[in-house]
């Protein structure tokens, strides 16, 4: 991509909110000359999607602008350090922003194809993990390695297990599943439909079948488990409602949404007829879908047998992590119609015939849920989910509503009840909380682009909590605080 100022102006935001560097962008000052970048360099070019360097930003003062001399420098220094610091080496753009009367040196490192991976330097290999990069432990990188070739870990059988060992009602349903939607399979026995369904071997369960059928596949597998924790709101709380979740596939989902259900907060909305309705600041649908998908597409390899999936709810957000990345689809081709790839093929396919107790299907099977999911988020009004795919784990944030102002009732069913979504309308809030304001003056505060405030502005207008003066397109309108 060619970087623009707004681009630029986008992503410092986004930095100042978060506080520091995230985990595809780095940040550099570069006021003595070229910096040292091969750790970051190896750590993007084991990213599935590469990473960004930003030089002539001083992070220490609140991500300021100061610009860069001699880019030719720079970028000869860089381009140099890509080729010869890492191997493989990786592949490096540039682009210069100027802006402010400076200029920046924008560097794109794109990442590396799997079968190059794991890039190193000094022989070491690097990841990010949130605003730095780490030396990837001997577990982390035989992880990657094994995802050069399509992974077949969910079809290794489990030692020990046997027929028994699966949950008697979910197996009778998935039989008569799969003999509805197969005329071939109608004509077998249940244990060929078990066999032909990869669900079971003649030594055993397949760890495909245990996940998705198992009685208790925690028995065989302690790692194919959920721990679900809410951080404390304020300093010196302890973590809240720490739940470890066990059970198969169908268990392990509902057991998820309920406790997100019960950790989350409830409002009312009022529809066109008058009545009430319940409705949870996070569509529990979108919640739903992000869960299914870490529990199905989890790594499955024996380089995660100590790595569950993590569900963790912080004051402005809710965090589902799996171990293991995306395989066969790009971060960018999630809710498209191209991003369908089952990185445990078996598993998939069993789990499109196996339904919860409460008769919901894990999975529809046309990879349409991350659609679903972004759908009902816009719907609530929040803001689509965030996806970070290292390679060696994957994870989906959703923010949550504003938490510092009450729900507002709405009259129409088809706006939510919710305060407006934590992000950019967070910091327009932030930036009203003097005197009111008008759209230049908003920008000049926020650092953000014309754009994102005015989609903010008339988000938080539409939720009440902010107040237009003048209308719509005069250049005299002012925003203030409800």
């Amino acid at each position: 991509m060619s970087w623009s100022s707004d681009d630029l102006f986008a992503v410092l935001s986004d930095l100042r909110r978060r506080g520091g560097d995230s985990t595809l962008v780095e940040v550099k000052l570069a006021s003595g000359g070229i910096p040292s970048l091969a750790e970051t360099l190896s750590a993007f070019g084991n990213m599935p999607s590469g990473g960004t360097v930003i030089l002539g930003v001083e992070e220490s003062a609140g991500f300021a602008i100061t610009g860069v001399a001699d880019i030719a420098s720079l970028e000869a220094g860089i381009a140099a350090q890509a080729r010869t610091a890492v191997s493989p080496p990786v592949h490096t753009d540039f682009d210069v922003v100027d802006i402010e009367g400076k200029s920046v040196l924008v560097v794109t490192v794109t990442g590396l194809p799997a079968a190059d991976k794991p890039c190193r330097t000094h022989g070491k290999a690097y990841l990010r993990q949130a605003d730095g990069d780490y030396a990837m432990s001997a577990q982390e990188i035989a992880q990657m390695v094994t995802m050069q070739d399509r992974p077949r870990h969910d079809a290794v059988v489990m030692e020990g297990s046997a027929i028994d060992d699966l949950d008697a009602e979910l197996t009778n349903r998935f039989l008569a599943e799969s003999r509805a939607s197969s005329r071939r399979l109608a004509e077998h026995n249940d244990g060929e439909v078990l066999r032909l369904r990869n669900v079971a071997r003649q030594t055993g369960l397949t760890l495909a079948g245990l996940y998705a059928m198992g009685s208790y596949p925690q028995q065989f597998a302690p790692c194919l488990a959920v721990t679900a924790a809410a951080a404390p709101i304020a300093d010196g709380q302890r973590i809240s409602d720490l739940a470890h979740l066990s059970g198969p596939i169908p268990d392990l989902l509902e057991q998820s949404v309920d406790w997100v259900r019960r950790n989350t907060r409830t409002a009312v909305a009022f529809g066109a007829d008058g009545h009430g309705v319940d409705q949870p600041e996070i569509p529990l649908v979108a919640v739903r879908e992000l869960v299914a998908n870490a529990l199905i597409h989890r790594d499955l390899s024996p380089w995660t047998q100590s790595k569950g999936v993590e569900i963790r709810l912080l004051p402005d957000r809710l965090v589902v992590t799996n171990p293991g990345g995306l395989w066969g689809v790009s971060r960018e081709q999630l809710g498209t119609p191209r991003g369908k790839s089952a990185v445990n093929e078996f598993l998939y396919d069993m789990c499109r015939s196996i339904r919860t107790d409460s008769g919901h299907r894990i999975v529809e099977g046309e990879g349409g849920g991350i659609r679903e999911a972004i759908q009902a988020l816009r719907q609530a009004g929040l803001a689509e989910p965030i996806f970070v795919d290292t390679g060696v784990s994957f994870t989906a944030i959703i923010y949550r509503p504003a938490t510092a102002l009450p729900p507002t009732p709405s009259m129409g069913a088809s706006h939510s009840p919710w305060p407006a979504a934590a992000g950019n309308a967070q910091t327009v809030l932030a930036a009203l909380a003097g005197n009111p304001c008008s759209i230049l003056e908003l920008t000049q505060r926020t650092g953000l682009t014309r754009r994102q405030v005015k989609y903010a502005l008339d988000r938080l207008v539409e939720s009440g909590q902010v107040i237009i003066n003048g209308g719509q397109g005069n250049r005299f309108t002012t925003y203030r605080l409800a």
